[in-house]
């Protein structure tokens, strides 16, 4: 999908009809508009969204006041008054052209609830073009709203795709984004295959197998409630925590709380790192003593053989690949091992003899300095493993005298926000600790779900091979009885695919944010890691531990999450084979944000811009003065295909004139007016 243009019409600040063009160069793929703040960057943003798909960001206000006001206000009662966007776009190979609009009757000063309508247009090979029905689902096929929010946001707030309940959520749409939704389609399908099947076979079988497959049939019908109930418990939990990250936000805020609770997060984050610390050291003692603790019992086993081998070897008879003694006794017992006799003299006889030359003292000495070589490495290993012990437990004892440090601590702080003569910072600190019990509440909750599914595939296995040993003697139950296990066997097989490429997107999305997120830090000791729930961390790469976030690393670790799911959605559609339907953009999207750079320092935001420009195949940004003008603009130059400023027109007598310099020619920024409109200007670039 590679965005040509977009227009507007009376839609929020714009009055009138305003366009902007956003075709791109291939090595250009970058276009750049600059706002002040309320000039309307997040509404040209939302413009996007609403042509797409009828809808408006969290952080917009009054979103039924879709017409300008300026336009509804010159608006006569009895009149109707029309907002609309328009966008042209072009994805595998074919152009579109996508119109919303909506139009109301002025009944009063108040704008009442719409009915927006979509129009969508394909251009054929002749030029000419063809209304599509269904719209809004052919626009959804392109790019589904669920996963439009990774290409589609506002800068500031994007941390929220990986927080809280949004774990989930990304997680399921990467998977369409990425392919995934086919074998989960098809697992869907096998299912009702199977129940219509094993329908069959429990009226047709009768007697045992008919119990057995009744069994199978409720305990997949108990798997997929389980199921249910866990994604929504697991969501549940999410929330809660989002929640709870509320609560203490505003502690953090709070004039009298803010010191206490400062401290308290503090101790919270070394109690985190002290119990994984201890964690790790009493994980790498159990794999010491696992693999190493049978030293520990050599001691007296050593000492006993070295002396027991010394005996022998003063004697001659420690064992050696062959002992000259054993030879001599069958020489004089004129009788070989094998029952061949050895006369004297004879060819065998001669045969032995030249063996016996072979076995003597020189392999002895080589047993014994081997054994001896031996039993001084296990005494050195055996040393080695004390000291290591020693080591480890004194380290634990540590950890763990620090952790009860710390939990005292905590618990002191604990109780000095719950029992705070201010009334509010105590109720905060009550919800805190309600949202901390109902939390743990869910997470039992949880893990009695997921032990539950452990019973179940467990319990479906057993059932399933006692009904592959049933005997069957209907013929349309035995073949009912073959139909059923192919589409296990086939259910299974594809289970087992899915999670071979969940796991697979997962390793390869976390190695793409690693990648990117190294070229944004300059904290190169900071990894990021995406865990197996999607959730977004970060590490300390020498010590493993977790580091704390500031709000601008979560930005640029949000924004590397951003750009590494775009570059696997172009990569994953590359792989797929050319007769399949892949078309030279497939997987193409383009990446419209606001605000990316507010919150950012000057290194950040030049390692951002940088890395965005090369690894966005198409990148709209939206910006303040602040934010883009000097090292943002500097990176972003040389990608450039389209420059443009929000000229804001400003009521008040207060309102203070405001310019932008490019390269030396002026534009208006900001001018004081009689009403409150913004005007989309391109500015040609040299």
């Amino acid at each position: 999908m590679r965005l040509h243009s977009i227009a507007v019409s009376n839609f929020r600040q714009f009055e009138g009809e305003q366009s902007f063009d956003l075709t791109t160069h291939p090595f250009r793929p970058v276009s750049m508009i600059f706002g002040a703040n309320g000039a309307g960057k997040t509404t040209l943003l939302n413009a996007f969204t609403w042509a797409l798909y009828g809808t408006l960001s969290d952080d917009v206000e009054q979103k039924d006041r879709l017409i300008s006001d300026g336009t509804w206000a010159r608006t006569a009662h009895g009149d109707s008054a029309t907002v609309s966007v328009e966008i042209f776009f072009d994805h595998e190979d074919l152009n579109y052209r996508l119109l919303r609009s909506m139009s109301l009757r002025k009944e009063s000063d108040s704008q009442p609830k719409g009915a927006p309508q979509i129009q969508l247009w394909v251009t054929n090979a002749d030029g000419s073009s063809e209304v599509i029905n269904g719209a809004q689902t052919k626009v959804s096929s392109i790019l589904p709203e669920s996963f439009s929010r990774f290409f589609f946001f506002n800068g500031e707030r994007i941390e929220k795709l990986v927080k809280g309940s949004a774990y989930a959520e990304a997680q399921k749409d990467i998977k369409m984004l990425l392919g995934l939704e086919q074998v989960e389609r098809a697992l869907t399908h096998l299912k009702k295959v199977d129940t219509k099947v094993t329908a069959d076979l429990r009226r047709k079988s009768g007697g045992g197998l008919s119990k057995i497959q009744e069994a199978i049939d409720n305990l997949n019908e108990r798997e997929t409630e389980v199921k249910d109930a866990l994604a929504v418990a697991e969501g549940q939990l999410a929330d809660l925590a989002e929640e709870r990250e509320g609560v203490l936000a505003i502690l953090r805020e709070h004039n009298k709380a803010a010191p206490i609770q400062a401290r308290r997060d503090q101790v919270t984050k070394d109690l985190d790192e002290a119990r994984a610390a201890l964690a790790a050291a009493q994980a790498k003692r159990a794999n010491l003593i696992a693999t190493r603790g049978f030293l520990a019992f050599t001691d007296e086993l050593g000492a006993k053989t070295e002396v027991m081998a010394e005996a022998l070897y003063q004697r001659g008879a420690l064992p050696a690949p062959l002992k000259r003694e054993f030879v001599d006794q069958l020489l004089e017992e004129n009788r070989c091992i094998c029952g061949t006799e050895l006369a004297e003299h004879s060819h065998a006889w001669h045969q032995v003899q030249e063996w016996r030359q072979k076995a003597g003292l020189q392999e002895v000495e080589s047993a014994w300095q081997q054994l001896r070589g031996t039993i001084k490495l296990i005494r050195g290993a055996r040393d080695e493993l004390r000291e290591a012990l020693a080591e480890l437990s004194q380290e634990i004892d540590g950890r763990s005298d620090r952790i009860n440090s710390l939990v005292t601590e905590k618990s002191e702080l604990d109780y000095i926000l719950r029992d705070s003569r201010y009334e509010e910072v105590a109720g905060l600190e009550g919800k805190r600790i309600e949202l901390d019990s109902r939390m743990a509440d869910r997470q039992k909750e949880i893990g009695g779900y997921q032990a539950e599914l452990q019973n179940i595939a467990r319990d479906l296995e057993h059932q399933n091979r006692e009904r592959n040993k049933a005997q069957v003697e209907d013929q349309l139950a035995a073949r009912a009885l073959n139909r059923s296990m192919l589409v296990t066997n086939v259910r299974k097989a594809l289970t087992e695919i899915l999670a071979i490429r969940e796991a697979k997107m997962r390793r390869d999305l976390d190695a793409k944010l690693k990648e990117i997120y190294r070229t944004i830090t300059f904290k190169k000791s900071n990894v990021p890691v995406l865990s197996e729930d999607f959730t977004l961390s970060l590490y300390d790469e020498a010590t493993k531990l977790p580091v704390g976030k500031s709000t601008g690393e979560n930005q640029i670790l949000s924004l590397s999450f951003v750009a590494a799911v775009s570059t696997l959605a172009r990569e994953a559609k590359d792989l797929q084979p050319a007769d399949g339907g892949r078309t030279r953009d497939a997987g193409i999207y383009p990446i419209v944000m606001d605000a990316a750079f507010g919150s950012l320092d000057e290194n950040y935001q030049t390692n951002v811009a940088r890395a965005l420009a090369k690894l966005a195949p198409q990148l709209v940004v939206l910006v303040s003065k602040s934010q883009g003008l000097g090292t943002v603009l500097t990176e972003l130059r040389p990608h450039l295909s389209h420059l443009g400023v929000l000229e804001s027109h400003v009521a008040g007598s207060d309102v203070v004139a405001e310019d932008i310099e490019f390269d030396g020619a002026i534009y208006p920024y900001i001018r004081p007016s009689q009403t409150t409109y913004s005007k989309l200007q391109e500015i040609p670039i040299p």
